[in-house]
């Protein structure tokens, strides 16, 4: 199966879609965090596909970006949960 160009942005934009949505769906501020890694992939998906055709070569030329906005997106909803729930009691 080859992937298109389009392809790859219309699947990195319905993430995004998803996650603004998520974000936006959530009432308190520490539940809107369950949006970030949805974000993080649709953003790494498109990065990968801009990347893979920008460079048609090299197949790997986008993918060390996309790991590291998913990592990046991980962190940070790891970080803002643990930022929120570090006055609550266990």
């Amino acid at each position: 199966m080859t992937l298109t160009f389009s392809a790859a942005l219309v699947v990195g934009a319905l993430l995004l879609a998803c996650g603004m949505f998520t974000a936006a769906w959530r009432r308190g501020p520490g539940a809107g965090l369950a949006a970030l890694p949805m974000l993080a992939a649709g953003a790494a998906i498109s990065a990968a596909g801009a990347g893979r055709f920008a460079a048609p070569r090299d197949a790997g030329t986008g993918q060390e970006l996309a790991a590291l906005i998913l990592v990046a997106g991980l962190a940070a909803a790891i970080l803002g949960a643990a930022w929120f729930h570090k006055g609550e009691a266990r």
